[in-house]
Parts: structure tokens; sequence; C-alpha cells
């Protein structure tokens, strides 16, 4: 269960920063394929459109995934490159298992 956690909370971190965690930082927009500038292009507008207190926890929980060891990002990304492969199904599963978890918390 406690993984379940673990992964909610890196689709917290990562959803709302995908446009970054995709892709190491240094990576400048030219070099990005045109299906990940056009995610990249969606994650910001939806930014755009949160309100200010939801940008500023986003911007929070983005900085302590950077302040993370490379190693650690890369396990935290591969985590969510799972998630996002889940079909729907398995997603509604997933949610599932992480509310009973955090309810016993």
């Amino acid at each position: 269960m406690k993984r379940v956690g673990f992964i909610l909370l890196l689709v917290c971190v990562l959803g709302g920063t995908a446009v970054r965690a995709q892709q190491p930082p240094s990576r400048p927009w030219h070099e990005l394929s045109p299906e990940e500038q056009q995610r990249a292009w969606e994650n910001y507008q939806r930014y755009q459109q949160l309100p200010e207190h939801k940008q500023r926890s986003l911007g929070e929980r983005y900085q302590r995934f950077q302040a993370l060891p490379p190693q650690e990002q890369q396990r935290l990304r591969q985590n969510y490159e799972t998630y996002r492969g889940f079909d729907p199904g398995q997603k509604q599963e997933f949610g599932q298992k992480y509310r009973r978890w955090k309810s016993q918390r």
C-alpha cells in the first residue's frame, strides 16, 4: 500500500510538471519532438488557467522534485510513465487503492 501512495505522490508531482519532468531540464524547445511540443504547450495552457494558489503549489512540488537526486528523479519519471500507460480501468483501480490507503493513514 505504501507503493500506491508513493505512485500517487509521483503523479501529483509530475502531473503538474509534466512539461519539465518528461525531459531533463536542459533540453531546449527545438529539440522536442512535435508530439512533445504539443503536449508541453497543452500543459502550459492548463497551467495558465489554474488559480494562482494552485500554480504556486505546483511550483513548490516541482522545486521538491528538482531537489531530489537524479536517480530518484529518473525513477519517478519511469513510475509516472508506467501510470500513464494504464488503461482507464487500471487507473480507476489505482485511485481506489490510493483512497483506501490514504483513509487508513
